[in-house]
């Protein structure tokens, strides 16, 4: 089989051996401890004909924006951590399945009776927040115009072996 470079022209063969002296200083550059990392690359090499083709959807998830996308990996990971609730429930069902009738409506009311307990407890515990709020002082606001005499005092801490900590103001505490 002949060789390729046979055919080329002198000009050719003098870019082709630029190409290769370029390529041999890239990879030394590449190879050498100072050289800096690559934080990007940038192909410039042409893309190749597309032809008279329309675009058409691509198969898998269709384009979103950012938010979008962020929201459906979070519904798709959320969506996991129904697995376990759905494996006890069909656990506690299979296990009812031999149960008679009447242990298997109390195992029914049960959860509703959970949710009416809870539900009273805090309607229990809001009034017991308002009528607490509703028994403090009001709250009052004074004004005043005239000079202000502002005293800064500096605080001097002396922390000790064992988390002994000592505050200190500078005119002993007067």
């Amino acid at each position: 089989m002949a060789d390729p470079s046979e055919n080329l022209t002198g000009q050719a063969r003098q870019t082709t051996a630029q190409e290769a002296f370029e390529a041999a200083r890239l990879l030394a550059d590449a190879y050498s401890s100072d050289a800096p990392l690559a934080t990007q690359y940038r192909d410039i090499t042409p893309a190749p004909p597309q032809g008279d083709a329309v675009p058409f959807t691509q198969p898998g998830r269709p384009p979103m924006s950012q938010k979008a996308t962020d929201h459906a990996s979070l519904v798709l990971a959320y969506s996991f951590g129904s697995l376990p609730v759905g494996a006890a429930l069909s656990l506690v069902l299979w296990s009812l399945s031999s149960v008679d009738a009447t242990t298997l409506a109390i195992a029914a009311a049960a959860p509703a009776g959970l949710v009416a307990t809870i539900g009273i407890a805090a309607r229990m515990i809001g009034r017991a927040v308002h009528d607490g709020a509703s028994a403090l002082p009001d709250h009052t606001v004074h004004q005043h115009t005239g000079p202000t005499y502002l005293q800064h005092t500096e605080v001097h801490t002396d922390t000790r072996w064992f988390g002994r900590t000592i505050n200190q103001l500078p005119d002993g505490g007067r």
